[in-house]
Order: C-alpha cells, then structure tokens, then sequence
C-alpha cells in the first residue's frame, strides 16, 4: 500500500475519533445543563441518552472499519476467487453477496441486539419478544440485503463496458427504482413486516378524512399499524405516490393521545404530502445519488490506484471492490449528514406549519409533541453538533416554541 494512502486512512480515524470526542463532551455538557433547566425530567432519559451514545460512536467506528477490514485482510478478494470459477457475472455477484452481507449481518448482529431489543427493555421501550425481534432482523436482511445481492452484478456490468461515465449511467438506472420503490413500498415492502387496518370508517378515520378534504387529498387512505406489538413509543408517517399514498398512524400512537392530539400529527403529516415533500425528497434523492457516485467514483479509483495491489483489486469493476465502494459511500454520506438532515429540519418547519394552520389547535399540538418525547424518553434538545450532523427534526424545544409562537391571524 502507497505510504500517502497509509497516511490518509490514519488521519481520517484520527479525525473520526476526535469528532466522537467532540459530540460526546458536547453532549454531556448539554445533558448538565438540561439538569438545570428540566428539573422534573426522569433519570433514565439521561441513562438512555448516554447508552444511545456509546452505541452510535461504536456503530460510526464500524461502519468504515469493518469494509476497510474486508480490503485489508484481503477476505473480499478471498470470497471473490472462491465464488468466481469461471461463473457468469450474475452468479458472480449473488454468491459473493450472499456471503459478504451474511457476514457483515452476523457481525452487526450483537450491536443490533444490544441497541435494538436490549436498551429498549432495559428503559421499557418495548413490548418486543426475542422471537418477534429475530424475525423482523431476519426479514430486513432478507428483503435489504439478500435481494440487493440479486442486483449487484449491475453496477459492475457498467463499469466494465463504461468505465469513465458508468457512474452517470447508474444514476440515471437508479431514479427510477427510487420512484418505483416509495410507490411500491406501502403494497408490497411494509405488510411484511406489520399488519395495516384500514380506519375509513371508524370515528377517528372520518374526522381525518374531514382534515384530507380540507388539504384537498381525499383520495390517501387511512390506515393504523399494529407497532406496538414492537414498540411502546407513538409515530405516524404519510408515505407513496399517486394511488399508493396514505396516512398510517401507529396503533400506540392512537392508544395514548387525546383524539385532537392525533389530528394534529395528521395534520403535520398531511403537510409533508401538500408540501410535496416526497416528490421534493425524489427530486433531491435523483440529484444526491449523481453526485454521489461521481464522487464514488472518484474517489475509489483513486484509493484503487494508491493501493497497490494490496487489496488484491486491480480494477473497480472487480466484484470484490464492494466494500471499497461501501466504505466510500459511507465516506460520502456522513460527510454530506448536515446538508440533508438541513434540509430535511426544512421540511418538517414547513410541516409543522401547516399542520397548525390546518387545525388552528396550538395546544393540542404543543401537548401531542411533548408526550411523543416523554414516552420514548427523549431530551428537549440535543448538543448544537448533534444536531447538526444528525436531526432530521426540530428540537423538543424549538417545535412547542414555533407553535407558541406562530401567529394564526
């Protein structure tokens, strides 16, 4: 391996731990102060809030180890000579991602374990059994990681016939499936995981309807989630396109709010649909995933070219590249965090404001918002840095102040 490509990857860890350094000292500062100002919060938020912090600095250390790893001990180019014998590059590529993801699901699986089912029984977050949580983490890795292996040999097709430009051509492949996936995905992807009752026709289902017509998108569907079968925690979402689209609100959320205080949650997710914030995330998702696999592209063939070898990867469309394009993209992504999560805080402001100017209900939406927080055991607030890199909402602190404040004449 190249000295500078040596360099480069030991100072990149070195900022990596820093930053984990910087955000945990500002989170704790922030948790002190808190102290202070929220005297009446319970001590397992604080707890929580710590042990939800060990877990995001292990999973962020991991997510660039663990490919680097895969390239370094030389195991991709391993998997890759054993799968390859001559087969075609489809079979090439299921077989190679049959056994990498496999792999990298195994040994996530521990952290998952600890984060997912442990923590969330420990601060009594869940009503989750250990035979419910394996399998909804069965069917995840099914349907995320062992269909993508179907796929895989794409990609490498492209770059092998186009290997200046296959990075355009792939995002061009690419808009499409986003598209046909958010349409998709409340048909065929979600009912595996959760069972979907429609609500048309019960009280609760008509007065949203009422709210639908109002915002002039009568035709979404209604629909409650059994998640707490999972979870103790409330939610609801509006998801899909044209005829795909709905309102799905999570059974725990009917089950421990106040009848205007589920409407105004409507009313916020509606906002998202009038907003057109899913046709905007599409928009910006398409143009995202150019840039980023520009940006891949340039950056692992240059990595490729400092390596010398030592990966026992010559050219990137090698199959066993994959964790040098993973560790690439996960580059890319946390440095690209603050400008989508920016944006995404954007889009719920606007959410936020049309929901109250759909329901005129400050306090319904005031109360909805602190009790969504006080069930999961969140903090008012967050350090500035943690925010920045990682809130796709508002603060606690910043939503009930907007609906305080937000002038309704």
């Amino acid at each position: 391996m190249n000295s500078k490509l040596k360099l480069i990857i030991i100072l990149f860890f070195i900022f990596l731990l820093a930053f984990i350094g910087g955000v945990l000292v500002s989170e704790y500062i922030n948790m002190s102060k808190i102290r202070t100002e929220y005297p009446d919060l319970p001590e397992n938020a604080y707890n929580l809030r710590k042990d939800s912090l060990k877990v995001w600095a292990i999973r962020l250390v991991l997510q660039f180890l663990i490919p680097l790893l895969f390239l370094t001990s030389r195991l991709s180019y391993r998997i890759r000579y054993y799968v390859d014998n001559n087969r075609s590059l489809f079979f090439t590529g299921l077989l190679y991602g049959i056994i990498f993801f496999t792999i990298m699901f195994l040994v996530n699986l521990p952290l998952d374990y600890y984060s997912s089912f442990y923590l969330k029984h420990k601060y009594g977050l869940s009503n989750q059994t250990f035979g419910r949580w394996i399998e909804v983490a069965l069917k995840s890795f099914l349907i995320n990681d062992l269909a993508t292996s179907f796929f895989i040999f794409i990609p490498f097709y492209l770059m092998y016939r186009s290997p200046k430009i296959w990075w355009l051509q792939l995002s061009f492949l690419a808009i499409p499936v986003i598209i046909f996936m958010v349409f998709i995905s409340p048909f065929v992807i979600d009912p595996i995981f959760n069972k979907y009752t429609s609500m048309e026709n019960e009280k609760l289902g008509r007065q949203i309807t009422e709210l639908l017509q109002e915002a002039n998108i009568q035709d979404a569907k209604i629909y409650k989630v059994d998640k707490s079968r999972d979870t103790k925690t409330m939610n609801a979402y509006m998801t899909g396109i044209f005829h795909s689209k709905r309102i799905v609100l999570w059974d725990t959320t009917i089950n421990n709010l106040e009848e205007k205080e589920v409407l105004s949650i409507t009313a916020h997710e509606i906002g998202h649909y009038v907003k057109g914030h899913i046709w905007k995330n599409i928009i910006f998702s398409s143009l995202g995933t150019v840039l980023l696999l520009f940006l891949v592209y340039i950056t692992a063939t240059w990595i490729l070219n400092l390596s010398n070898g030592t990966f026992g990867i010559r050219k990137l469309h090698d199959i066993a590249a994959i964790p040098l394009l993973i560790l690439v993209l996960n580059f890319y992504s946390f440095i690209g965090s603050p400008i989508t999560n920016y944006l995404s805080r954007e889009m719920e402001i606007e959410a936020d404001t049309y929901e109250i100017m759909l329901t005129r209900d400050r306090e319904s939406a005031i109360s909805a918002m602190e009790k969504l927080y006080k069930e999961s055991l969140g903090l008012p607030r967050p350090s500035n840095i943690f925010k920045i890199w990682y809130y796709t909402h508002p603060t606690l602190e910043e939503r009930v102040d907007f609906y305080r404040n937000y002038p309704l004449d």
